[in-house]
């Protein structure tokens, strides 16, 4: 198996009711070309495959006798529907472009689109933050507004700053997500409004994230925290019904699971269903899915494998699953579609094991062998976050290098989602509690199972790129290669550069420039970077706004500056989801990069 596999793969992702209780969705392929491209298009299942548009779309939804999505129309994003008793896609809006839309139970459709075209090259003025955010680029500080679609034109609902985040129309009104004001926004504070006949009225919040809005007749669901545990603070669901807001249900809410094999959107819920609301929570590498009732008595559904995404129709529950050797596929009352059915996809399934810390807590994990006897060479790879976790989808990227003839080590450490809320906090100290859970789940693999202590290599990307940088750093003399991807290594540049810089560095650290500084600077490998001896690659791309690119140039500068083996993959036009959704090409160069890496240094 090469990386080029990825061309020959498919993907399923919106999934979401269609017409006659059948579930509609997005498969999407890989068209080669140059460059290659991913082609999403509408699809239904009704025991058999049914493409609806050859041509791409986003976001469907479906309201009898249509199916609502968003395409493309040039460089600018429009609203369109597919009438399914005949005809071709119509386009509803023109616009400078719509940013996302919503219906309601009548049918009313109301989007938000931007008011003006930015001028190509133009300068931008900001008084409010974030003014950039990842995959996104700029943000149109001040150029978003609300619109309902009447007779065929829009119409003006609300015109503010800060605009709203998400929407959903109810009988009573419309439903919104936004910050009260700059300083809110700032701080990731976000309340909840109801829109009544032009009034915009207060309902809930102020205390930190909403999101995950879902009318029904029972009310309105939402998930949302107020930060009470700092970064790794679990979501809660609230339901709101006759002015009083209660909380259902709790956890490690939808699915945090680590994959490279997924494309899309993916509803985790809360979704009504009459019988109770559903929900994904993420448990021991697991994403369960959960029929939570009125007074909050909840139930695990019994689902093989790991739930990513659903739907409940007329006609039952229909759900995408994953695990560690399949990616996404489509289950149900109508049977199971596998969208890559014939594909030779040959992924391993990985050894399970877990380290018993001496702090009294177990740290889980999985261990991929190659063929042959051993001693085998072994990656150390970290995922990102810190607050997600590795479990039940497939890595393609790991199972690449075991294909390659290398063992790969790979865990859950403390800070990781699905394993109880106090497990999935740092408090303030990264490259402490996640370092000693590490490296005790390294010697742990290292004495069970055959493989080279001499050979260690260590790898992740985000998170797992600062721990990359944090434990060669630390311990000059424990890895034989290294590769950092999208990586922090100065916390004090991250601050002001990132997307999140700064709410994630005080959640995270609890430190600003200004307030506890020292903490910072003992924080960041950058302090420690003198004591590396690894051979490292250092992978980042250019429009990366979550953990910016100054990051991995600070990194790579300072390690060819003081006499170490550095190679840097710097890749244009890419953000902090390149292994996940980059052009495909340069998904495969950089799959290849890592690999000459490891065959050069490990």
């Amino acid at each position: 198996m090469e990386p080029e596999i990825l061309f020959k793969l498919r993907f399923l992702s919106d999934l979401t009711p269609g017409p006659d209780g059948f579930p509609l969705f997005l498969l999407t392929d890989i068209q080669e070309g140059d460059p290659p491209r991913y082609r999403s298009r509408l699809a239904l299942f009704d025991g058999t495959l049914r493409l609806l548009t050859q041509e791409e779309a986003k976001k469907p939804r479906y309201a009898h006798p249509y199916v609502y999505f968003l395409r493309k129309v040039g460089e600018v994003q429009e609203l369109f529907r597919l009438d399914l008793r005949g005809g071709e896609a119509e386009r509803l809006t023109e616009t400078p472009g719509v940013l996302d839309y919503a219906l309601g139970p009548e049918g009313e459709v109301v989007f938000l689109a931007l008011k003006e075209a930015p001028k190509p090259g133009g300068p931008r003025m900001y008084e409010g933050w974030p003014f950039k955010f990842d995959g996104r680029g700029l943000l149109p500080e001040g150029n978003v507004a609300l619109y309902a679609l009447e007779g065929g034109q829009k119409k003006l609902l609300l015109d503010r700053y800060p605009a709203p985040k998400e929407m959903v129309p109810s009988p009573e009104g419309l439903y919104l997500v936004m910050a009260e004001d700059k300083g809110a926004q700032a701080e990731w504070r976000d309340t909840l409004y109801l829109l009544k006949e032009g009034r915009l009225q207060k309902v809930y919040g102020g205390f930190g994230p909403i999101f995950a809005l879902e009318w029904s007749p029972e009310g309105l669901f939402f998930l949302g925290h107020a930060f009470e545990r700092g970064g790794g603070t679990e979501a809660r669901l609230y339901h709101l019904h006759g002015g009083e807001v209660r909380v259902l249900f709790e956890g490690s809410l939808q699915n945090s699971i680590n994959s490279d094999l997924r494309h899309g959107a993916h509803t985790q819920g809360p979704r009504w269903a009459g019988n109770g609301v559903y929900i994904v929570r993420t448990e021991e590498g697991t994403g369960r899915l959960y029929r939570v009732g009125l007074e909050g008595e909840a139930e695990a559904l019994g689902v093989e494998g790991s739930v990513l995404s659903f739907t409940h129709t007329e006609r039952g529950l229909f759900l995408l699953t994953e695990d560690f050797t399949h990616p996404a596929r489509l289950w149900g009352p109508l049977g199971v579609y596998d969208p890559n059915e014939g594909v030779s996809l040959p992924l391993a399934e990985p050894i399970y094991t877990e380290w018993p810390s001496p702090e009294g807590h177990r740290v889980p994990g999985w261990v991929l062998l190659p063929e042959g006897q051993g001693p085998h060479p072994v990656i150390l790879y970290i995922h990102g976050g810190p607050h997600t976790a590795f479990g039940r989808a497939p890595m393609l990227e790991l199972q690449l290098f075991r294909q390659a003839g290398y063992a790969v080590a790979f865990a859950n450490p403390r800070g990781s989602t699905g394993y109880g809320q106090d497990f999935a906090l740092l408090q303030g100290e990264w490259g402490e509690r996640d370092e000693r859970d590490l490296l005790g789940f390294l010697d742990h693999v290292l004495a069970r199972f055959p493989l080279d202590p001499g050979r260690v290599g260590v790898a992740g990307g985000s998170y797992g790129g600062y721990m990359v940088n944090w434990l060669t750093a630390r311990h000059p003399g424990r890895f034989k290669a290294a590769v950092t991807d999208r990586s922090i290594a100065n916390w004090f540049s991250f601050f002001g550069a990132s997307d999140i810089g700064p709410r994630f560095t005080f959640m995270e650290l609890m430190a600003r420039p200004w307030e506890r500084a020292e903490v910072l600077w003992e924080k960041s490998p950058l302090r420690y970077v003198h004591q590396v001896r690894t051979p490292t690659l250092v992978v980042h791309s250019e429009q990366d706004h979550r953990c910016p690119i100054d990051q991995g140039e600070t990194w790579y500068t300072a390690l060819l500056h003081l006499g170490v083996k550095a190679r840097f993959f710097r890749v244009p036009e890419e953000g902090h989801e390149l292994s996940r959704s980059g052009r495909p090409d340069r998904r495969i160069a950089r799959l290849k990069a890592y690999l000459d890496w490891w065959r050069e240094n490990l």
